[in-house]
């Protein structure tokens, strides 16, 4: 069950930091929601990658 949490969390994280990715180039610049985005994509991501971690053993 965690592998698959952690799972989601990596999608729901790369996700976010790809429409940050997308966001910024389409305005041209990159704003404080942009940079928000960017650092929390960022820690989902790497929070469910340290589940699927414990899952994995």
């Amino acid at each position: 069950m965690m592998f698959y949490t952690g799972f989601g969390l990596q999608l729901i994280g790369l996700t976010a930091v790809t429409l940050c990715l997308f966001s910024g180039v389409n305005k041209g610049q990159y704003g404080q929601l942009e940079f928000l985005q960017l650092v929390g994509g960022s820690l989902i991501f790497y929070v469910g990658h340290f589940f699927r971690s414990k899952a994995q053993g």
